[in-house]
C-alpha cells in the first residue's frame, strides 16, 4: 500500500486499494506501524532508522484515509502501539502457517523473507530478496552485512564477497560462538584484520544487530485489543473517499 501511495500521481490509490479489498475472495488483514513502533529497537540501537528521508505528508494523509475507508470493508486492521507492523505480521504469519494455511504477504519489506524461510511452502512474499541471501538466511545476512534502509551498519566493510567466501552455515556457527562467548571463534571465519579489531572494541554489537533485525514478540492480547474488524458497506466506504476528494 505504501508504494502505491508514494508512486500515485492520480490520487486514486486509496480507492484502487479499496476496490481490491472488496473484490478479493480471501481474508485480508492490514497491519499498520503502531505509535512509537521503533522505540524498542532504538533502545537497543539508537541509530535505528535515524536519518531516513521523511515521507511526504501526503503519504500519511493517504494512510489515514485508507484506514478510515477500510473500516467499511471486510478487512481486519491491526495497529499495536509500541510495535512495528513487521512484528505483528510475524506473529500472524507464524500462527496461520502453523495451522497449514497459506499466507501471502503483500509488502515490499525484504524482512518478510525471514518468514518465508521459516515456513517453506506456506508463506509467499512479493518483496525483493535482500542481497545475496536465501530466505532462511535473511536475518543473518542483515546482521553481518547491514541494511542501509533501516540504518543498520552491520560489520564494517563486510559485504557480499565475504558473505560468499564464508557461506551462511559457517557464519551461523561463528555467530553462535560469538553470542555464547566461545573463545577461538576467530579461527573459524575469514575476516579482514580491522574487522577483528571491531569485534574486540564492540563485543556486544553483533548481538544487538541480530536482535533488532529479528521480529519482536508481540503479546497476543495486545493484538486482540488493537484489532478493528471492518463492517462491509461499500456506500459508506465510497462516501469517505468522496469527502476526501472534494
Amino acid at each position: 500500500m505504501r508504494v502505491q501511495l508514494e508512486t500515485d500521481i492520480s490520487g486514486l490509490a486509496p480507492r484502487n486499494f479499496m476496490q481490491d479489498v472488496f473484490n478479493c475472495p480471501d481474508p485480508i488483514i492490514c497491519v499498520w506501524d503502531g505509535p512509537r513502533g521503533s522505540a524498542r529497537r532504538r533502545e537497543l540501537f539508537p541509530k535505528y532508522k535515524i536519518g531516513r528521508k521523511a515521507p511526504d505528508t501526503g503519504i500519511y494523509n493517504g494512510f489515514h484515509l485508507t484506514y478510515q475507508t477500510l473500516k467499511h470493508s471486510k478487512a481486519i486492521q491491526i495497529k499495536v502501539p509500541g510495535y512495528e507492523a513487521d512484528d505483528v505480521i510475524a506473529y500472524l504469519t507464524r500462527r496461520y502457517a502453523s495451522d497449514n494455511q497459506l499466507v501471502a504477504i503483500y509488502s515490499t519489506d525484504g524482512d518478510m523473507w525471514q518468514l518465508v524461510g521459516e515456513n517453506p511452502g506456506k508463506v509467499i512474499c512479493g518483496a525483493k530478496v535482500i542481497g545475496a541471501a536465501a530466505p532462511e538466511w535473511t536475518r543473518l545476512y542483515k546482521t553481518w552485512v547491514g541494511d542501509s534502509s533501516d540504518k543498520i551498519p552491520g560489520v564494517p566493510r563486510f559485504g557480499n564477497s565475504l558473505w560468499s567466501l564464508n557461506g551462511p552455515k559457517r557464519l551461523m556457527r561463528v555467530t553462535e560462538k560469538i553470542f555464547s562467548g566461545t573463545p577461538g571463534w576467530q579461527r573459524d571465519v575469514e575476516l579482514q584484520p580491522k574487522m577483528f579489531e571491531w569485534f574486540e572494541q564492540n563485543p556486544n554489537q553483533l548481538k544487538v544487530f541480530w536482535d533488532i533485525v529479528g521480529f519482536l514478540d508481540v503479546p497476543p492480547e495486545l493484538i486482540d485489543q488493537h484489532t478493528v474488524v471492518g463492517q462491509p458497506d461499500y456506500a459508506k466506504a465510497d462516501a469517505v473517499l468522496r469527502e476526501f476528494m472534494q
